[in-house]
């Protein structure tokens, strides 16, 4: 069975984000950039188009189901993206709630841009120990 074939099976032939039904691309979930069953997810063609910049909020707001998938590669996507979103309530009420084990933690950090600074509502950038 090929690598597609399986995560197909493994999703259902549904976008493990969202759900969708919509034609499904794998994504390597970064830093990994090879396509494998345990390094990739299966998205549809708008969670693709939206993984690195966010445009659609409320389309993210799938995460609050995808975000307790067993498959390690989706808890990543679901940690990073929620992470990316953390000015809105839901996505910091979800973040408060994920649990990750280590491995999955660091793996999600270290595909973090270093310019993915955390903000207040007024954009100022948050140091270790403030409070918002």
């Amino acid at each position: 069975m090929s690598i597609e074939a399986t995560l197909l099976a493994r999703c259902e032939s549904k976008c493990e984000l969202c759900s969708s039904e919509s034609p499904l691309t794998a994504y390597a979930v970064p830093p990994h950039g090879n396509v494998t069953v345990d390094t990739a997810i299966m998205v549809c063609d708008k969670c693709h188009s939206e993984i690195e910049e966010p445009k659609d909020i409320n389309h993210w707001r799938c995460l609050n189901e995808s975000m307790w998938s067993q498959v390690p590669a989706v808890q990543v996507t679901a940690w990073r993206q929620l992470t990316r979103l953390n000015s809105e309530s839901w996505a910091q009420d979800a973040l408060d709630m994920m649990y990750m084990e280590e491995e999955q933690k660091n793996w999600a950090m270290t595909g973090m841009s270093a310019d993915d600074k955390t903000v207040d509502c007024n954009g100022t950038e948050l140091k270790k120990g403030d409070d918002v």
